[in-house]
């Protein structure tokens, strides 16, 4: 019998972001979905959607980061969460993972970095 799926949901309002992103968590063994802003993300997180791993852009379009990754600790999901910024600003940094968030990684992204979350279970 086959492991379940694990699926990772890509938030992040750069399309070029999302394929990178995308890239790495396949490499690791895992199918992926996206979404272009914190909005899209709670909506798929509200109809039921179950995701093994989340990883969230700070700064978005429609609904940042650290909003969307409070409602969705709001709904009592408890998915790891990974930030991913560029931002370098402290304050606005301490607010994105006092939101909630597992980690917090600086762009760009290097696919070791999400190593310790591609494991099974």
């Amino acid at each position: 019998m086959s492991a379940p799926a694990r699926i990772a949901l890509v938030v992040d309002d750069d399309r070029i972001t999302r394929m990178v992103h995308c890239s790495h968590l396949k490499a690791l063994g895992f199918q992926t979905q996206e979404a272009e802003d914190g909005k899209d993300a709670v909506q798929l997180l509200e109809e039921g959607n179950k995701f093994q791993l989340i990883l969230m852009d700070c700064e978005m379009t429609s609904m940042h980061g650290p909003e969307a990754t409070r409602r969705i600790r709001e709904m009592g999901i408890e998915t790891p969460i990974l930030g991913v910024s560029s931002i370098s600003d402290e304050t606005l940094r301490a607010n994105f993972v006092g939101s909630g968030l597992t980690d917090l990684f600086t762009k760009p992204l290097a696919r070791d970095m999400l190593m310790p979350y591609a494991r099974v279970g």
